[in-house]
């Protein structure tokens, strides 16, 4: 890996259109840098995005001089921010878990349990949510997954009793297991 090696954060946002991802991933490949991880999603009719992106110091440079006519070209509204090297796992005193929850649809759910986890010192280091309707009844259900760092001195027992308690308050089905490493 070259020792100059940059990395930095963009975050976009605009009306969904074809041809969107087309134009920001020549945008990157035109100043000789690389996506390393990104997100993309279509959220109501608006298209957004994250990316880590990474390449020399002076590609990471250009990228950042030419966001105003990325934006501008493309319609998005961009940010960027420089970081550093990406750890390349969960940190030795965590164990990684998945948590699937998914139940009736209401306001508060990501809330409760983001708050359950904080109050544990977890980090969640991943969380996709969607809230969709039911096939045959239209109720409204919500469903969300999410990938936390547990620390391993957590008795994951007790963990998973209170989880499941506010599991129940909350009328939500979990699914909690460790994540299989790779």
């Amino acid at each position: 890996m070259p020792l100059d090696k940059s990395f930095l954060v963009i975050s976009a946002m605009g009306s969904d259109r074809p041809g969107i991802v087309d134009e920001f991933s020549r945008f990157v490949l035109e100043r000789n840098c690389g996506i390393e991880d990104s997100r993309m999603a279509v959220l109501g009719r608006e298209f957004a995005f994250v990316a880590l992106l990474s390449g020399n110091t002076d590609g990471i440079q250009q990228v950042r001089s030419d966001i105003d006519m990325l934006a501008g070209k493309s319609g998005l509204i961009v940010t960027e921010k420089m970081t550093t090297r990406p750890a390349s796992s969960t940190a030795p005193d965590q164990i990684p878990f998945r948590l699937l929850g998914t139940g009736m649809d209401h306001p508060g759910v990501v809330q409760r349990f983001s708050r359950f986890l904080h109050e544990r010192g977890i980090n969640i280091g991943n969380l996709e949510t969607h809230a969709y309707n039911a096939p045959v009844t239209g109720t409204p259900l919500f469903h969300f997954e999410m990938v936390i760092e547990v620390p391993s001195s957590l008795p994951v027992s007790a963990f998973q009793d209170a989880l499941e308690g506010i599991a129940d308050e909350e009328n939500v089905d979990v699914e909690f297991a460790p994540v299989a490493l790779q």
